[in-house]
């Protein structure tokens, strides 16, 4: 099977229910007809909708869900806005929409490449540019068939939603380099819980939630350190602060504590603390 740069209605249908489980082709017919969306049309007069004709149809269906904007303001907006990316972002869309998870059998099969449009709403083209980025493996069956990895679904999906920010499956190849080098830690650390005692469900159990605890963690440190580094970047907090007025800030604090720690110790001996006197220059010669 071709290549295909385009999806039918109905694989656009199906990759949107998940969070408009109301959508149908009747009501994306209808934004047509209404002037909202111009899907490209085959030579039969067949549908085909790109990703731009996708992304604008999800603004449409999220304004409509979460503003209640009726559908002429909804085309205003859109016909006002220089970048659809960039919409999307300000209204919302990008941040709320739950990330959906595939079933455990459709995770564990492997899937010809031809069925991916269908399942995940992407292009072909774009799973050939993840695997030739190292970010998922295609698979060659004996017939010399491409197959994609359930267990690779989740990937792709996040790939997918980073590429309306405009981040293409070549910039996301240093988190392929990442993920090997933590890999080897991972393994270190793992291996060292698994018990010969255990049984297959058993240690996969142990393994899973000691993966997670570590996950959590030092995804904790570097999401604390990539946002610091950007928030460093375009605010130059640390840069601009007036570090004598910290300095000065913390030498008051440190000499009030030293104070109330005499007079407390004072009090606790019936010694009255002698008064502090201030520092004096002497005067220049």
């Amino acid at each position: 099977m071709a290549e295909r740069s385009y999806l039918s209605i109905g694989q656009v249908v199906n990759y949107l229910r998940g969070a408009y489980p109301d959508l149908s082709n009747s009501k994306i017919r209808f934004l047509e007809d209404e002037g909202l969306i111009t899907p490209h049309r085959t030579p039969k007069g067949y549908r085909q909708y790109s990703k731009e004709d996708v992304d604008r149809l999800e603004v449409i269906l999220h304004l409509q869900k979460t503003r209640y904007m009726p559908l002429n303001v909804i085309k205003q907006k859109l016909d006002s806005a220089t970048d659809l990316s960039t919409l999307a972002y300000e209204v919302g869309l990008l941040s709320d929409l739950p990330m959906k998870s595939e079933p455990r059998e459709t995770q564990q099969k492997l899937h010809p490449i031809e069925d991916i449009p269908d399942l995940l709403g992407v292009e072909i083209s774009f799973i050939r540019a993840l695997a030739d980025n190292d970010l998922i493996r295609l698979i060659r069956s004996p017939q010399n068939r491409e197959l994609v990895d359930g267990r690779d679904f989740k990937i792709i999906r996040l790939c997918s939603e980073l590429n309306r920010f405009h981040i293409e499956p070549r910039n996301l190849r240093q988190y392929v380099v990442s993920a090997n080098r933590e890999s080897s830690m991972f393994e270190q650390v793992l291996i060292s819980m698994i018990s010969s005692d255990d049984s297959d469900d058993e240690r996969n159990k142990k393994l899973e939630r000691a993966f997670n605890k570590l996950h959590d963690l030092t995804d904790g440190v570097h999401t604390a350190l990539l946002k610091n580094r950007v928030f460093e970047s375009l605010n130059a907090v640390v840069e601009d602060a007036d570090l004598d007025s910290i300095d000065d800030e913390i030498t008051r604090a440190e000499a009030a504590k030293q104070a109330e720690s005499a007079s407390t110790q004072a009090s606790s001996t019936g010694v009255k603390p002698l008064p502090q006197r201030r520092a004096t220059r002497k005067p220049r010669a």
